[in-house]
């Protein structure tokens, strides 16, 4: 079996985006028409905090909000420690207007779920950015980015079933709840990106 344990490594991004009136010193990974998805970085702990400590952005979390910074930077190394290990993981976003100003947090993590690789949507914003379609933009932008560098592992999302604005959303990006109801250990519903049809 050949080795293809550099397959997956990150070639996209490693630039800086400038356009005529924007510049960000981040790390691309990906922009949509309206967004630039960058690399978490460390210093990312309080707009993290921002997103993550709020009560609003986290009704539905099974774990609530974080209650401080330092669960904040506990969290930020764990999206920091993902990309170079996976070359892939949660993105920082932005708009193109203002790409140093984090509006919110989406992108895909590699795990094992029952035994299968699978990759986690997962898409949260500061109430402010709600209602602009950011969150589908944002995770169609990830997905795209990443899912032609992995193919075969398929997209699933984690949601509480009282969930139903992030369940419309799963469900608008292609994804359906498992017909059987499963859930995870944390009773969330399994979403899983539909198979294609023939």
């Amino acid at each position: 079996m050949a080795d293809d344990s550099n397959r997956h490594e990150r070639q996209p991004g490693k630039h800086t985006m400038t356009t005529a009136q924007h510049h960000t010193t981040r790390t691309v990974v990906t922009t949509s028409e309206r967004l630039v998805l960058t690399l978490p970085q460390q210093g990312d702990a309080e707009a993290l905090f921002a997103v993550h400590g709020d009560p609003e952005t986290n009704r539905y979390n099974p774990h609530g909000p974080q209650r401080d910074l330092a669960q904040a930077q506990e969290m930020l190394d764990g999206f920091v420690a993902d990309w170079p290990r996976d070359g892939v993981g949660y993105c920082a976003v932005s708009t193109r207007e203002e790409p140093e100003t984090i509006i919110g947090y989406a992108g895909l993590y590699l795990h094992t779920l029952d035994g299968e690789r699978v990759f986690n949507l997962y898409y949260r914003f500061r109430p402010s950015a709600w209602g602009r379609g950011y969150a589908a933009e944002a995770a169609r932008a990830a997905m795209a980015e990443a899912l032609p560098r992995f193919p075969g592992i398929p997209v699933i999302a984690l949601i509480r079933a009282d969930n139903l604005p992030s369940r419309r959303l799963a469900e608008r990006l292609g994804l359906v709840a498992d017909p059987d109801g499963r859930v995870d250990e944390e009773d969330r519903l399994i979403h899983r990106m539909a198979e294609p049809k023939a």
